[in-house]
């Protein structure tokens, strides 16, 4: 088993880096990392046997993020070209009806998947700790240590926003010690390529929700995952606010999970993404 690393082209010529690996006969979850990261922050779910050997993986770097193309103009960041980026991704690996897991601000790309893609495109939606979509729902989302991190992420004073792209992964984590220092200084290394211009667009781009709460009234299946520790988002504000549209859902709080939950927690979160994907 070998894993696939491509460009993949967008519908307006963007460049999307993308990797995937697993059983080509299983189904496909596509991952979608968090605000200023990039796919490496899923090296430990793409290196995990049990996913591996049921599931076929997809990964890829939004635009602005990691290895993928960064355009200069703001329309360049519209809802349309995020979901098509997402399909572009979707259909360089050859791949149909996959299942979107949107970790952190890569929950928002669920939103403009479900408003610019085909009824029935996506299987369903794996939320992790995940903002759903830009939007009022930030404010109360947000908690007070992620609001407060919000304007260093953006400053022109260059020794603080190194320092708040370190804060900013170290509060992902909540049990931080040797044995993940390697790991975080590579989630910190792929936040100091995004500028200050690029966190504001991530951050500020218009999208609309409704053909999201749509979806999820007519039946699109929904996991939505999250810890009771979370340092960065009230989770429960996600689930009041956008988890009671899907009328097929399956809420998971993990007792004591971070916000990357899917790397402190990663036993339990794979076993729900197992049995969700393969009900």
């Amino acid at each position: 088993m070998s894993k696939v690393s491509k460009l993949v082209t967008s519908l307006d010529g963007c460049k999307i880096f993308a990797e995937g690996i697993g059983n080509l006969d299983g189904p496909t979850v596509v991952f979608v990392h968090g605000l200023g990261l990039s796919t490496v922050v899923f090296n430990n779910l793409f290196e995990d046997d049990q996913l591996l050997s049921k599931l076929y993986l997809v990964r890829y770097d939004m635009r602005a993020h990691g290895r993928s193309g960064r355009p200069l103009n703001k329309i360049d960041y519209s809802s349309e070209k995020f979901a098509a980026d997402f399909m572009a991704v979707v259909e360089g690996f050859e791949r149909q009806k996959p299942y979107l897991l949107g970790w952190s601000l890569g929950g928002t790309i669920a939103t403009d998947v479900c408003a610019h893609s085909p009824a029935g495109y996506l299987s369903g939606i794996i939320y992790v700790s995940a903002l759903p979509y830009i939007g009022a729902i930030m404010m109360d989302l947000a908690k007070e240590y992620l609001m407060d991190l919000r304007p260093r992420l953006v400053t022109q004073d260059v020794e603080d926003a190194l320092k708040a792209r370190i804060d900013y992964v170290d509060s992902t984590i909540n049990e931080r010690s040797a044995s993940n220092w390697d790991d975080r200084l590579l989630w910190v290394g792929a936040f100091s390529h995004v500028s200050a211009n690029d966190v504001e667009t991530a951050l500020t781009r218009e999208q609309n929700p409704e053909p999201l709460f749509a979806a999820g009234r007519e039946g699109l299946r929904l996991l939505h995952l999250y810890g009771d520790e979370d340092q960065h988002l009230d989770n429960m504000v996600a689930e009041a606010q956008v988890s009671q549209h899907f009328i097929n859902k399956k809420v998971v709080i993990i007792k004591g999970g971070s916000h990357a939950l899917f790397y402190e927690f990663q036993g339990q979160v794979v076993e729900e993404i197992l049995a969700f994907v393969t009900k």
